[in-house]
């Protein structure tokens, strides 16, 4: 007998890839990240602009998402504000910037990012951060 279709989307397997939604417009600093987290067997989606990124969470759902601030066409928190509005408490938001200032810094648990790292960043740090808050 087939599972109800709700069944079968509730059973996961356990050996599936997490998805990453990377939003980050400087192309090297994308590729790196793309590479590092490929290499680690995450599933990436790159986008160079918060607003296609916003209609991506619209239809699907990420593990995770590494947003930049300084995007061209929305700025990195308010992206970051509405991903959390979207995709709810649990979906690990994860900002990666070189902008390190006390204002960015004490903005961030207003926007609901929950975790920051500045760039450059390690690409291990990276990938042992996101194993250990999407376990």
């Amino acid at each position: 007998m087939k599972p109800a279709p709700n069944q079968e989307r509730a059973r996961s397997n356990p050996r599936e890839k997490k998805s990453i939604m990377v939003v980050e417009d400087n192309d090297l600093i994308a590729q790196a990240l793309n590479a590092v987290l490929e290499s680690a067997d995450f599933a990436v989606t790159r986008f160079a602009g918060g607003l296609d990124a916003m209609r991506y969470a619209s239809e699907n759902r990420p593990d995770a998402a590494i947003i930049d601030i300084h995007l061209p066409d929305i700025n990195g928190l308010v992206l970051t504000q509405r991903l959390r509005d979207r995709l709810g408490e649990r979906t690990p938001l994860l900002v990666l910037s070189g902008d390190t200032s006390i204002q960015t810094i004490n903005s961030l648990p207003h926007v609901g990012a929950k975790y920051f790292l500045p760039k450059p960043v390690q690409g291990g740090i990276l990938v042992e951060r996101l194993r250990e808050w999407l376990a």
